[in-house]
């Protein structure tokens, strides 16, 4: 056996029948070292503790995203030419219709022109037909009508006058057939001459008012493909907004669906972001949101959620959200923002520091409560985590004392000394100076 600092030198010199009282007063002298020596109680261990408080709690998820114009469009051209102007550079406002690049092309004005005077010309005929017969021309009619008559009449007396001459031996034959064929002649001016008559007295037929509206049609038709063309060379702007950017300058070949210019509409700014699946059920349209643009100097801005994307994302497992600023004016397409959302809120929840719940091995969660100086094990239900703080949804009460540092390795029923002024003081007394810290 050690016996630290204890030293006894002993010498025999007595008879051996003092060797019993010998003995005994040197075990007696170990026994005292030994009892000097002997290990004190190992001391409370001391913890940090806090009561648990009803107060407000969030589960947050932070992600990124960016600013997207939902209304955007890239000009281009369905025709090929040299580029004559471009009216506005980046950065402009423009309104619905205004002219933004115009391709110059001589040949589809010229078209135009031509089409437009044959409109012109199908008009006129028309509205003459339709206005009916004038009564100077009727007049005229009937005049040739009379003469047709007339000249038919002297015909045929004049192949009565012929015959007589032939018959008496004056003339030859060959005289009366003529008189005949000028008769037939007559006759036939006269049929035509009475036709006309009646179709100035009876007007314009549907067939010929028909065929003209056609005519007119077909020349508008083809005034409005020239002008269609010409138009085509006129890029214009689709909806207010705002010019993002130009892609050509005076002089340039334009192509055929090559981009001249992109603007975005500033009212359809959206922050667009994407959360894991097994989360994106929390938030819906109306959800609030908070972002911070980095180009802004991460200044905190708000957003209500305006859609959410029907379908997953598979490779990635996310789903995709838009939520609308409640100020864009200071934002931008392609901007880079942090984004928070709160996916559960709980206005009543009893709350304690995270650092005072312990995880157990079989995925238990436990606190320790402190009680007259001692502490008490206890299971709890966790719920939200955020910022620190985790709500304790069954298992504890407000008001409780439980430890939040020096939690580790406790034992259910073990004693402790609180943290701070209460230190050192009697672990009884620590309940009541504990809740006050």
């Amino acid at each position: 056996m050690l016996f630290r600092r204890c030293s006894v030198v002993v010498l025999v010199t007595t008879p051996a029948s003092g060797a019993c009282r010998f003995a005994a007063t040197v075990l007696a002298a170990f026994a005292g070292c030994a009892a000097k020596d002997a290990p004190k109680g190992k001391p409370a261990p001391v913890v940090s503790a806090e009561r648990a408080v009803t107060a407000h709690i969030a589960e947050v998820v932070e992600t990124t995203g960016e600013v997207v114009a939902v209304r955007a469009a890239t000009l281009s051209a369905t025709v090929e030419g040299p580029i004559g102007s471009v009216r506005r550079r980046e950065g402009d406002t423009v309104e619905t219709g205004e002219l933004l690049v115009e391709i110059d092309r001589a040949a589809y004005r010229a078209e135009v022109a031509v089409a437009r005077a044959a409109v012109a010309v199908a008009r006129a005929k028309l509205a003459d037909i339709e206005t009916g017969v004038r009564p100077e021309e009727v007049a005229q009619a009937r005049e040739a009508v009379r003469q047709a008559e007339e000249a038919a009449s002297f015909a045929e007396a004049d192949i009565r006058r012929i015959a007589r001459l032939v018959e008496s031996g004056s003339l030859s034959g060959e005289t009366l057939e003529k008189s005949r064929v000028e008769h037939v002649t007559a006759l036939s001016r006269l049929a035509s001459a009475r036709e006309r008559l009646s179709m100035l007295e009876a007007g314009p037929t549907r067939t010929q008012l028909a065929v003209q509206r056609a005519l007119v049609q077909e020349a508008e038709a083809r005034l409005g493909l020239a002008e269609a063309r010409i138009a085509e060379c006129r890029i214009v702007a689709p909806f207010d907004g705002i010019v993002s950017r130009v892609h050509v300058a005076p002089g340039d070949m334009a192509s055929a669906r090559a981009p001249l210019a992109e603007m975005y509409d500033p009212e359809s700014l959206v922050v667009r972001f994407a959360l894991p699946e097994q989360r994106s059920g929390a938030l819906g349209p109306g959800s609030r949101v908070e972002f911070a643009p980095d180009a802004l100097g991460g200044a905190l801005m708000r957003a209500e959620v305006v859609r959410v994307f029907p379908e997953i994302n598979r490779p990635l497992r996310t789903r995709t959200f838009e939520a609308r600023p409640e100020d864009a004016s200071r934002l931008a397409p392609g901007m880079f923002v942090r984004i928070k959302a709160a996916l559960r809120t709980e206005r009543e929840a009893v709350v304690l520091p995270s650092g005072a719940v312990i995880t157990t091995p079989r995925g238990e969660h436990v606190v320790f409560v402190v009680e007259d100086g001692k502490v008490s094990r206890r299971e709890v239900e966790t719920g939200i985590r955020d910022a620190g703080r985790t709500q304790i949804v069954s298992g504890l009460e407000p008001g409780e004392l439980v430890v939040t540092v020096g939690n580790e390795g406790l034992a259910d029923g073990a004693a402790v000394r609180l943290a701070g002024r209460n230190a050192g003081a009697d672990p009884a007394r620590d309940k009541t100076d504990g809740g006050n810290r």
